[in-house]
């Protein structure tokens, strides 16, 4: 009777440490969505594989602490191993977490920077001939559309002053 009492027991704590789990993946996820911001396609694949994750956990707790079998107090450990570990440990977790991702994504954005350094570099060292090239192509252009301009004012004032000679009172 007493092993039948302590492998209760037993399964009873194993699913408290799932209903953690399943709360640190929860916590993850929460993390994951105010980041990446997802739109209604992602968000849906995102939710889908959060359930088949916390299936997953739920599965292996029950599996290796029980056979599988349910009963009505391994529900309870669940939702009391997700519930302390809310109240106890989720604020710590998370604050540790988004330091921990920020600081990798400012290590990735500082590896970033110092790939691309080359690139900006030269593109530097590039744009000032580049403007001055084109500050004298715009002004020979603007003379080459005026010049081009040309015989047809020389045309158009023709016909002006011919008009007036002939219709001259």
């Amino acid at each position: 009777m007493e092993s039948y009492a302590h492998s209760q027991v037993y399964i009873f704590f194993a699913t408290v440490y799932g209903g953690i789990i399943i709360g640190f993946i929860y916590d993850i996820y929460r993390i994951f969505r105010y980041f990446f911001k997802p739109k209604r396609v992602a968000t849906f694949f995102e939710d889908l594989m959060f359930w088949i994750s916390v299936s997953l956990v739920a599965l292996y707790v029950l599996i290796f602490s029980n056979w599988g079998e349910l009963r009505g107090y391994i529900f309870i450990g669940f939702l009391l191993g997700a519930f302390l570990y809310n109240k106890l440990l989720s604020k710590i977790v998370i604050t540790i977490l988004v330091h921990i991702v920020k600081a990798i994504a400012n290590a990735i954005k500082y590896m970033f920077s110092i790939v691309i350094y080359p690139f900006k570099a030269l593109m530097r060292l590039l744009y000032s001939p580049y403007q001055k090239g084109c500050k004298k192509v715009k002004k020979e252009y603007t003379n080459l559309k005026r010049k081009a301009k040309l015989p047809f004012r020389v045309v158009s004032d023709n016909i002006k002053n011919t008009k007036k000679i002939i219709f001259k009172k």
